[in-house]
């Protein structure tokens, strides 16, 4: 017997209980995509914003490597002026003298390179204001050469640390 209740078709109340908790059902299952999806994404959206956190906070980091770089390499400059000048200076009467300056020189050069120092080619180049500061002009035969350099510039990592203080060629008036 309780085989045949079981074979039993079903009422149409029984039915129609059937399609509700089905489309209950359903409106659960939909409403729980829903949930997943936006959760999915706020996943992506926090992703993200984590991505973009650490990248800002890399580039604050080596802003602020920088930074303190130059500052060094700006204090470090006139040093090396002072040695060149020296150099330029030193007569030839203590040439051990001499010799342990040039080496000083080549020393600190190589160090400041190391940590991307660069020297801007002044001499014989075109004038450029952007690299360039002109303290006089010179007659000579092709204007806004550089004829004379008073003072090297530098660029650090490709950002100007201080411009060449330099001499540019003007055509002679007639």
């Amino acid at each position: 017997m309780a085989n045949e209740e079981q074979q039993k078709p079903a009422t149409g109340e029984e039915t129609a209980e059937v399609e509700k908790t089905c489309e209950d059902l359903g409106g659960h299952i939909s409403e729980l995509e829903g949930v997943i999806a936006k959760l999915k994404n706020d996943l992506l959206y926090e992703r993200a914003e984590l991505e973009n956190f650490k990248r800002r906070t890399e580039k604050r980091y080596l802003d602020s490597v920088r930074t303190a770089a130059e500052q060094v390499v700006r204090d470090i400059i006139p040093v090396l002026d002072n040695l060149e000048r020296a150099l330029e200076h030193a007569g030839s009467g203590d040439e051990s003298l001499a010799e342990g300056i040039a080496q000083v020189v080549i020393q600190l050069r190589e160090a400041l390179a190391r940590h991307g120092v660069e020297e801007i080619p002044a001499l014989g180049q075109k004038f450029d204001p952007n690299v360039h500061e002109a303290l006089a002009q010179m007659p000579g035969a092709e204007a806004g050469i550089v004829l004379v350099v008073h003072e090297k510039g530098y660029t650090l990592g490709g950002k100007l640390l201080r411009p060449s203080k330099v001499v540019v060629s003007a055509l002679a008036h007639r």
